[in-house]
């Protein structure tokens, strides 16, 4: 896995000995400390995004008299993301991330992971694609049915426990995006991005789990957002393993 933290002001390609030996020993676990996310299968291993994503406690302790890293810039020239993160986070760099995650098992056509960071943030930025919109729902129901490290299941509609950092997914016929950061993201904003043009902005699910607030279920049909009041859909009942 790919190794990254934050970046000297002149240039961003290149780190500080102590930024890096951080994040060195941040990725070095995430690659050693492998978890099962799903639960009592016999498929691959996969990491959990509680390993991948930035938090400051991951850091204390830290010696600072390492070696000098030099990490580069692996921003792409083109991507799905590309278009709104040049918008939103224009000063970051792209990690790519090559760790199987659990949606990696559900064999989408196309994928993107990435991890980004900048002075202020670090984010998870993960989109998938699938052939069709039952190969989509069922990476998405069985993810949240066995989601994050304690393998807690959520339903549609259910509130999922506060988290220190926020985040994002994008349920779409083809699509699943999972985004996930430690700013406030602005749902709407990063839809009008990711789809240019209103008739385009159709969601099936948009799920909004903001740190310390309450889970936040929603549909969007050319760009108009509905919530769905917590009723479960007959689609999660429908929930294929």
């Amino acid at each position: 896995m790919r190794k990254s933290e934050a970046f000297e002001d002149n240039a961003m390609t290149s780190v500080s000995a102590k930024m890096a030996w951080k994040i060195f020993t941040v990725f070095l676990t995430a690659f050693t400390m492998i978890l099962l996310v799903s639960c009592g299968d016999d498929k691959p291993d996969t990491v959990s995004l509680e390993d991948i994503s930035h938090t400051s406690d991951k850091f204390d302790h830290i010696d600072d008299d390492k070696p000098q890293v030099e990490i580069k810039d692996q921003k792409p020239k083109k991507g799905y993301f590309l278009t709104a993160f040049d918008s939103i986070y224009k000063d970051a760099s792209w990690f790519m991330l090559d760790s199987l995650l659990f949606p990696d098992r559900f064999g989408p056509s196309k994928m993107e992971k990435w991890y980004l960071l900048n002075k202020k943030d670090s984010i998870v930025a993960l989109h998938y694609e699938f052939k069709d919109s039952l190969r989509t729902k069922n990476a998405f129901f069985n993810w949240i049915d066995c989601y994050g490290p304690k393998c807690a299941s959520y339903q549609v509609g259910s509130q999922f426990k506060k988290q220190s950092r926020n985040s994002l997914f994008l349920i779409g016929v083809n699509h699943l995006v999972y985004l996930e950061s430690q700013s406030p993201i602005k749902t709407e904003a990063l839809i009008g991005i990711l789809n240019e043009k209103k008739k385009d902005r159709n969601w099936i699910y948009v799920l909004e789990i903001p740190g310390r607030k309450l889970t936040r279920w929603s549909t969007m049909k050319e760009g108009e957002l509905k919530e769905l009041n917590g009723q479960k859909t007959e689609d999660a009942r429908q929930k294929t393993i």
